[in-house]
Formats: C-alpha cells, sequence, structure tokens
C-alpha cells in the first residue's frame, strides 16, 4: 500500500522558496500560514491536510501551486468565457491592439451585389489582419451616419484644443456677456451684463 508523503510547514516553504525564489523560506511559511485562513480570499488555495496542530502538503498540490504562480507572474494564464472574449474583442497584446480598441486599417468599401437575391451592400474589407464584413445598406448608412457625427464632435475638440484662435474668440464671446465687478488679488468676479 502506497502512502501520500505529506511534508510540514518548514518543509513546504522550503519546498516552495527553491520553486519560487521570489520569496524566502520564511516569506513562503508565513504565506502558507495567512493562506490557511479560512477569511482571507486569496486566488488559489493550496489544499492541506491537519494532523494534530500542524498542517500537512502534498508535494503534487505545492508543485501545482508553484505552475500557477509561475504563470500568473508571466501573466500566461489561459484565459477563457467573457475574459477572453474581451481580451480578443480588444486585440490586446496583438500588434494593433491596444486598452482602447483594435486599430482598423479599412482598405476598401465596396458596393456589392447578391447574386441570388439581386440586393445590394456594402463590402467592407479591413487590411490587417485581412477581414471581410458585409453590410446591409441601410446598416451601412447608420454606421455612416454614426461615423460622421463622432469624428465632427473628435474633430472639433481637437481643433478647438490645437487653435489658439477658437480659445481667443471664446475669451471674447465671454468678455461680450459678463463684466468685471471685481479685481482683486487676481481673483476676479465676473457676472453675466445686463
Amino acid at each position: 500500500m502506497e502512502t501520500d508523503e505529506l511534508l510540514n510547514n518548514t518543509v513546504s516553504s522550503e519546498l516552495l522558496a527553491e520553486l519560487l525564489p521570489d520569496k524566502t523560506r520564511e516569506q513562503w511559511r508565513t504565506w502558507l500560514n495567512n493562506s490557511r485562513n479560512q477569511n482571507r480570499k486569496i486566488p488559489y488555495k493550496i489544499p492541506f491536510v491537519k494532523i494534530g496542530g500542524g498542517a500537512f502538503y502534498r508535494r503534487e498540490e505545492l508543485a501545482k501551486f508553484a505552475d500557477f504562480e509561475k504563470s500568473r507572474q508571466l501573466g500566461s494564464i489561459k484565459l477563457t468565457g467573457r475574459a477572453a472574449e474581451v481580451i480578443q474583442a480588444f486585440g490586446i497584446g496583438t500588434a494593433n491592439g491596444s486598452s482602447t480598441g483594435k486599430r482598423l486599417d479599412v482598405g476598401m468599401a465596396t458596393l456589392q451585389q447578391d447574386q441570388a437575391t439581386g440586393t445590394p451592400f456594402v463590402q467592407l474589407i479591413a487590411s490587417n489582419p485581412l477581414q471581410v464584413f458585409r453590410l446591409e445598406i441601410d446598416a451601412a448608412l447608420a454606421l455612416g451616419k454614426d461615423l460622421t457625427e463622432v469624428a465632427t464632435a473628435g474633430k472639433r475638440i481637437a481643433d478647438r484644443a490645437n487653435s489658439p484662435k477658437d480659445a481667443k474668440r471664446e475669451q471674447e464671446e465671454f468678455e461680450a456677456l459678463y463684466e468685471t465687478v471685481s479685481d482683486k488679488n487676481g481673483c476676479k468676479i465676473q457676472r453675466l451684463k445686463k
């Protein structure tokens, strides 16, 4: 009959210090003590066996934790579900992706006609990575309208920030509407002109 090898807290902390040298043996001993506290929320709880007053760990469980911790530190944990979907949608970690989204390199937009139904549609071709999208006419018009509105607003904001003339004009407009009633120690009090 084969029995599991159980390692006490001291030996377990020494093994973790070998497998994960970013912490000392003493730091791992403290970490193991703290991780057994059921009130603490930690990402990985190492299973342990309580015998008498001591806690004992299986070598395999410590090795699994070390693998998990190395993956976590390197950021190589394989995400699944919604988290993976979001990372992929934004292109995080890819050449043209960022935390604000993928850069869209539109190569061409053409008018096409469905051969089966004769219905026209817009074909949008993105260059990097190469992807081809089909937009129904109403969807293309709605997207065009939305893009025009937000791009125009963005341009207006950028122009205002980059143009001293606009800032000067805004100041002149403000001064035409308001009068200074007090100007003491660099603090102006203004009110709407009557």
